[in-house]
């Protein structure tokens, strides 16, 4: 859901080493209200000198009694999020600012196996910290899936823009929930932690490693129950 200077963005996270620090990136997803549901947005961030296409975040979640001082803009929010585009580093961000009240919800959906934690995200502009930071909202794109034999589709694609080489988007947390990895991938059509799984294992510096250790198959499996099995 979109409209001028406002949009509507669901994202998906999941636990690692069952705990409620650790947490990688999902899938960013079509919002809805009631339903989960499986399309997926094209989200972009336009710089003043490039557009970067998010789809690898870097989630940050920090437990409360560590996280440094939240800046007034996110202190009123309450549950928040910022999105960012970090151009020295070339990386992409999910700050997650959650609440401790949210916080032991979440860790209680752990405890009977919902590791996929999603977050329905807010974005005005009025939200912003700097004038330079803006919601343009939602268009429509081409699916760039061309592997598959099928006609080209229309896909949303939800754009903010920079007006500086780096980008910091804040954003109200309007919803919350947690479910078990199989039912995600069976509504969603999406496994973010096979994904995640091959990511590691093909990582240069880790690969022969892993390769002679575990093969890929068992390498997958270890990684699943890492992320799957109480510890």
């Amino acid at each position: 859901m979109s409209e001028r200077n406002h949009c509507k963005l669901r994202v998906s996270t999941f636990s690692v080493n069952w705990t409620v620090k650790q947490w990688l990136f999902g899938d960013f997803l079509k919002y809805s209200k009631n339903d989960l549901v499986s399309q997926k947005p094209e989200v972009v961030i336009e710089t003043v000198d490039q557009e970067i296409k998010l789809n690898n975040l870097m989630v940050i979640n920090r437990p409360n009694r560590i996280e440094p001082k939240p800046p007034s803009e996110i202190k009123y929010l309450g549950d928040a999020a910022r999105l960012a585009y970090i151009e020295k580093a070339d990386r992409q961000v999910l700050d997650l600012h959650l609440s401790s009240d949210l916080r032991a919800v979440v860790e209680d959906d752990l405890k009977v196996g919902n590791n996929i934690h999603i977050f329905d995200l807010e974005f005005k502009n009025e939200y912003q910290t700097h004038k330079e930071f803006s919601v343009k909202g939602q268009s429509a794109s081409l699916s760039d899936d061309f592997d598959k034999i099928k006609k080209p589709k229309l896909n949303e694609k939800i754009c903010f823009r920079s007006d500086l080489e780096y980008a910091i988007f804040v954003a109200k947390i309007i919803s919350h929930r947690s479910l078990h990895l199989d039912e995600y991938v069976k509504t969603v059509e999406s496994n973010p932690v096979w994904r995640e799984g091959l990511k590691q294992y093909f990582d240069p510096r880790m690969y022969d490693f892993y390769k002679k250790k575990y093969g890929l198959g068992k390498y997958l499996d270890r990684f699943r129950e890492q992320c799957d099995v109480p510890i």
